[in-house]
């Protein structure tokens, strides 16, 4: 008797493991401080509160706070610039890029006629829908995913 009722014990506890191994969900912040890196989360922090921060750490007299505060805002300005010539520059190469796939759908148009050229569009269609929702199930993290909706039919 003592023998089935260590067997019905064991039975429970390795069940009850099991239950609760499978009900983990994940933490919602579960990159961690990759999290505060991303785009738009976190505030940029003005000069002034660098140049506190960096006086109140180093104990630096109101000459010296002033000196870093407008260092900080000289740097904040370049950087500024910097970026719209980025930006700029991203354009334009994105405008060159959009040009010279243009010119080459024509040529290719002219080489193997417009039905099939309209085939082939479609088909870049249907590929770039692909990737998007691809992308989307990426995006939402491991555990979003299913087998019926990631496209692989294992």
């Amino acid at each position: 008797m003592k023998k089935y009722a260590m067997l019905a014990v064991a039975a429970m506890f390795l069940m009850s493991v099991a239950t609760v191994a499978q009900d983990q969900t994940p933490a919602k912040d579960r990159k961690g401080e990759k999290k505060e890196f991303r785009k738009g989360d976190k505030p940029m922090v003005t000069p002034e509160k660098r140049a506190e921060k960096l006086a109140k750490t180093l104990d630096l007299n109101a000459a010296q706070k002033a000196d870093v505060q407008a260092l900080f805002v000289k740097q904040d300005a370049k950087r500024h610039e910097q970026m719209e010539k980025i930006e700029k520059m991203r354009a334009e190469i994105k405008a060159k890029f959009e040009a010279e796939h243009k010119a080459n759908d024509e040529a290719l148009a002219k080489i193997i006629g417009q039905e099939k050229f309209q085939k082939l569009q479609s088909m870049r269609a249907e590929h770039q829908d692909k990737m998007k929702d691809k992308m989307k199930h990426m995006r939402r993290g491991p555990e979003n995913h299913s087998p019926e909706n990631n496209g692989d039919n294992k």
